[in-house]
């Protein structure tokens, strides 16, 4: 091989190669946090307080007070509770039928990506008619 048909597949391969790791770049863009609520809070105390979800449990119920006494009557003790009553939550379904295109742009990147691939794989592996390299 001479050195210019190395220099033009370095080239390449250096083009494939920069396509790709800007492609996984951008991929990644969209990326997010898929943990529960619960998880997150979980996660924040433990690194804003430095104790596990355990040993902050454990700690409150070590300085728990003793249980208030409600000396109200049943009726009284009734009716507070009746009129801080909430009516039942209504749960509301939303479907999102729409398109994503996110995700659309994220699988014609990576096509294309493929494409561009198997070109360059076909381009430095084909002969020409003389049974020399293409490239």
């Amino acid at each position: 091989m001479t050195a210019r048909r190395l220099t033009r597949i370095a080239s390449v391969l250096g083009a494939l190669a920069l396509f790709a790791g800007l492609l996984v770049t951008s991929a990644g863009a969209g990326i997010r946090d898929g943990r529960s609520p619960d998880t997150k809070d979980a996660a924040y105390l433990a690194h804003f307080d430095g104790r596990s979800p355990d040993t902050i449990d454990a700690a409150a119920q070590a300085h728990a007070t003793l249980p208030v006494v409600d000396l109200r009557s049943p009726d009284t003790q009734d009716a507070a509770v009746a009129a801080h009553a909430t009516p039942p939550a209504s749960i509301v379904v939303v479907s999102n039928g729409g398109f994503d295109w996110t995700d659309a742009g994220i699988g014609a990147a990576g096509g294309f990506a493929i494409a561009l691939l198997l070109g360059g794989a076909i381009a430095l592996t084909h002969r020409g008619s003389r049974g020399r390299l293409v490239l």
